[in-house]
Parts: structure tokens; sequence; C-alpha cells
């Protein structure tokens, strides 16, 4: 019943948190929004109404990690800062209890902003091409609610491992310019590239730097992204001369990207819970 009890008791916080939910709407009405003005090509309405998915997730790339870090930053450090990390202790929970509680009830409700962003884009994307592509559009739904959770996942483990809000949302805001600012602006690739060719002379290593880009989860969503795409959305993520390109090692696949989640997802969880079981909560 521990976990069950710190899960309801977040769920009912978070419920009444008015910046969130102010936070969701908006960014509801701005996938909408993308979903309407997506300009036409004169291509059929079913092309039409993927390639509104596809802009979609442009937006939910550089959008989604800050309302998952809003709403997960705060969730452990919180307690910390008001006291209220002894009144969950002094219930029969342990430390456990209430890490895995309170992921949960952030990863819920960071799932279910997500689910009415799609709702809503969705509703906007029938009335306006009056088809639905269903495959994309589940598909969509399906990579950008993990690459939620990932923001999730990194959020709570730094609220669990610091003891004061200024770090948790120093280390939170960090993460999203490192894993997701620098990507659209000066990606790692490059400082490797002058690192490793430039100044050690060792030569170009095309797929090295690629693998690089690849530990970022927005690079992943890219890639991802392109395991629900019909072949003519599909992009090409990397920059690879065309030498590369004929031989792609595995872990600079579509498919790879799942990998890339899922250690984004455990590892940071890892280490957080770690460290919230040898913090001294006093």
């Amino acid at each position: 019943m521990s976990i069950e009890s710190v899960l309801s008791k977040d769920l009912t916080s978070v419920r009444r948190s008015g910046a969130l939910w102010g936070v969701a709407v908006c960014l509801a009405m701005l996938a909408t929004m993308v979903a309407y003005v997506n300009l036409g090509h004169g291509a059929p309405p079913l092309r039409e109404a993927q390639n509104a998915y596809g802009l979609l997730v442009g937006l939910v790339g550089v959008l989604v990690p800050i309302v998952a870090i809003v709403a997960s930053y705060m969730s452990i450090t919180g307690e910390r800062a008001t006291g209220g990390i002894k009144f969950l202790l002094a219930f029969p929970n342990t430390r456990r209890d209430v890490f895995v509680g309170k992921l949960l009830s952030r990863l819920a409700v960071v799932g279910v902003i997500v689910l009415f962003m799609f709702v809503s884009a969705t509703a906007i994307t029938v009335a306006k091409y009056g088809v639905l592509p269903i495959g994309v559009a589940v598909g969509v739904f399906a990579v950008t609610l993990v690459y939620a959770w990932v923001f999730v996942a990194l959020s709570v483990a730094f609220s669990s491992a610091t003891a004061s809000r200024s770090q948790a949302i120093a280390a939170a805001v960090g993460s999203y310019f490192l894993l997701v600012i620098l990507n659209l602006t000066v990606r790692f690739s490059q400082v490797v590239r002058l690192v490793y060719d430039t100044i050690l002379g060792l030569g170009e290593n095309p797929h090295l730097y690629a693998a690089v880009d690849y530990v970022s989860p927005y690079i992943a969503l890219q890639k991802a992204a392109n395991l629900v795409y019909p072949a003519a959305m599909e992009r090409n993520i990397f920059r690879l001369p065309e030498e590369a390109r004929q031989s792609i090692p595995v872990y600079l696949t579509d498919e790879f990207s799942v990998v890339v989640f899922a250690a984004w997802l455990v590892i940071p969880l890892a280490l957080g819970y770690v460290r919230f079981q040898r913090s001294d909560l006093q």
C-alpha cells in the first residue's frame, strides 16, 4: 500500500498546480496551431495529414521536455525543502516507496498532458483533411510519450539527488540545454571532430561523430520517428558522406533509438535512487 499512498497523495497535489496545467494548455494550443497551419503542397489529404504529424515531432522535440521538467523537477526536492519528506517517511513508507510513487505520479501526469496535446492536434488534423493516418498518429504519440518520460526520469533523478530547489532546477535546465538546445545549434560531433581529426590528426571518422550525436534523446526522437513514418517521410538525421552511408553500423540505425531511450530511462533513475538512499534528509 505504501507506493499507492504516495502515488495518490502526489497526484492530488499535482492536479492542483495551475501553472502546470497552464503550460499543458499552451502546448496543446501550439500543437493544434501546427496541425492547422501545415502548408499543403498539392499532395493527397492522407499525405498532408501525415506531414502534419511530422511537423508535430519538431515541436514536441523542443517543448515537451520543458513540460516534463516543470512537472517533475520538484517532485522530491520540494518535499525536502518544505519538510514534507519527514511526514512521508513517518508513515510505513520507505525511501523506495517515496521514489517510486513520485516517479509513477509524474510519469502519469506528463502522459496525460502528452495525450491531451495529441488529441487536440488530431482533432484539428481530421477536421482539416478529413482523414486520420492512424499508423503515423499512434506511432508518433508513442515515440513522443517515451521521449517525454526520458525527461521525467532525468528530472526525478535530479530531484532525488539534490538537496535544494536551485540545485534541482539548475541540473534539469542544464540537461535540457545540453541535450536539446545544443543539438539545434552546435552538435557535439563538431567538437569531437575538431579534437579527433584536426587536433589529434587521426583522420575522418563519420560513424564516430554520428554516434556521439546519437547519445542525445533529441536525436533519438528524430530517429525513432523514422520507424513510424512512411518511407517517403523518412529523414536523414546524420550528415554522413556518401561512402559512409554504404555500410551503416547497427548503433546508427533507426532501431537503435530504442536502446538510447532505454538507457536514458534506466541509468539516471538508478543513479538518482542510489543517491537518494544515501542522502541525509535531516
